[in-house]
């Protein structure tokens, strides 16, 4: 694993624990980090964090991108995921969405090294809408 995923999960050292109850995207937040076999090379695991679910409309490029932002929905039976070093990333804004099918499980925790073991929180915070409805 890269740097795609600092400072959530460390370079070197870092062993996830990772909750195989939520394989094929079963209860899957937007916010859990997940890990799931990459869509460029099936056979390695790849853990980046959901932003986008089913229906979802996302930003396409990254957010200082200088190109016109292009949102787009996410589809039926898919995610959209992204690193959280989005700079040293390549995710979902190269590769498009991920079938929940390839999720394998939800990263809970951090469990060596032993004296930096923690849990892996959802990093996202709801922000409610500036939209007023009428």
């Amino acid at each position: 694993m890269g740097a795609s995923m600092l400072p959530t999960i460390q370079v070197m050292g870092d062993h996830a624990l990772i909750a195989r109850s939520y394989r094929r995207g079963r209860a899957i937040q937007v916010g859990d980090v997940v890990s799931f076999s990459s869509v460029i090379k099936p056979k390695e695991r790849v853990i980046k964090r959901v932003i986008g679910m089913p229906g979802d409309w996302v930003l396409r490029d990254s957010p200082n991108c200088s190109s016109d932002a292009q949102m787009i929905q996410v589809p039926d039976g898919h995610c959209w995921v992204v690193g959280d070093n989005l700079e040293y990333s390549r995710d979902s804004r190269h590769y498009g969405p991920v079938p929940l099918a390839l999720i394998c499980g939800k990263v809970v925790a951090i469990v060596f090294p032993w004296k930096e073991r923690r849990w892996i929180e959802n990093g996202l915070k709801q922000v409610p809408s500036q939209i007023k409805a009428h």
